[in-house]
């Protein structure tokens, strides 16, 4: 009977001892597929990281790319004003040294309140003196604080010098000049280009001077406005703006392939002929395809000669200065001249 007892005792403690292993089997397979669940998940969670990132990173790619295309875009047409005032864009003292100065001077009138304003590659001298290298024009109206001052990377702007204006204009900066250090060159332009007159600042076109026509341009020659743009396969488009004095054809198109030279004035050759009004030469304003460069060029006059009153395009976007030029200001004319190192 103990023998029995002992038997069935034994054979249980192995049942047992079975059940535990199969339990412990269990659990240990069970740890073991959450580690690799887990580790899948880990994998999963580290791939989708993984493309995350990658995604980031190329959506930064992205944006600088764009950025430089951007910035490109506006080297060109230089219409981002909040580039050309960059805070960051610090002109050093060799970039002062190696450059020309520029002196502005009025003619017939007291725009500059009789001053010769001087400008070297950080800005004007006794200006906002930032060192940015941009010097900025506003009215001698005075402003509010709210109207007067533009706000830029977090920071107040004030203009560099106030212009003699008979009358209060509605825009406290008028026009700016600034240096660019890759080219070592002074450009020009109205300070801003959107909801505004088109005569605030034009600068006077001379044989020096021909204006490769990259993108739409305003002019006025005689004292007609005109727009001409650039088409494609080198067509270009003129239009006569004034609502007065039209020709026959206050809008022409010409194609570059039927046509290299296109002219206006007062003689009856002339494409756009006004042979009536006083204010042009017989030959004022030239249009010429540049077949190396394969665009159309505006000149002064014709090849040989200047006109009397000159051809004048409004700066809605930026212009590199040249020596002597000329530039009206709100119906007031300033000389600009360049001086190099040494002269």
């Amino acid at each position: 009977m103990l023998m029995k007892k002992k038997i069935i005792t034994q054979m249980i403690m192995r049942q047992v001892s079975i059940i535990i292993k199969v339990i412990s089997y269990i659990e240990l397979n069970g740890q073991n597929k959450d580690k690799e669940k887990q580790g899948e998940n880990n994998n999963q969670k580290g791939k989708e990281d993984e493309i995350k990132d990658k995604k980031e990173d190329e959506k930064k790619e992205g944006n600088a790319e764009e950025s430089k295309e951007k910035i490109g875009k506006n080297k060109d047409s230089k219409d981002d004003i909040e580039i050309i005032l960059d805070s960051n864009r610090k002109i050093t003292n060799t970039d002062v040294k190696e450059s020309s100065t520029l002196i502005l001077e009025q003619i017939e009138c007291d725009i500059l309140k009789g001053e010769k304003i001087k400008i070297n590659a950080s800005g004007m001298e006794g200006g906002r003196g930032v060192g940015d290298g941009v010097t900025i024009f506003g009215d001698n109206w005075k402003q509010t604080d709210d109207n007067s001052n533009i706000s830029t990377n977090n920071s107040k702007l004030k203009p560099d010098f106030s212009l003699n204006l008979k009358n209060k204009y509605s825009y406290p900066f008028i026009f700016m000049i600034y240096f660019e250090k890759e080219s070592k060159s002074y450009f020009i332009r109205a300070y801003e280009s959107k909801d505004i007159d088109n005569r605030i600042l034009y600068i006077k076109l001379t044989h020096g001077y021909s204006i490769p026509l990259k993108q739409k341009e305003i002019f006025s020659a005689g004292n007609i406005i005109f727009q001409v743009t650039p088409l494609e396969n080198n067509n270009i488009e003129i239009v006569n703006l004034s609502k007065q004095n039209l020709s026959a054809t206050p809008k022409q198109t010409y194609d570059a392939s039927s046509k290299k030279e296109i002219t206006i004035g007062r003689n009856k050759d002339c494409d756009f002929p006004f042979p009536n009004n006083k204010s042009f030469s017989r030959i004022q304003t030239t249009f010429e395809f540049d077949e190396e460069n394969q665009e159309w060029v505006i000149i002064d006059g014709s090849k040989t000669k200047s006109s009397t009153n000159g051809t004048w395009i409004f700066c809605y976007h930026s212009f590199q200065i040249k020596d002597k030029m000329i530039i009206e200001v709100l119906n007031n004319r300033i000389q600009i001249t360049e001086e190099h190192k040494g002269e």
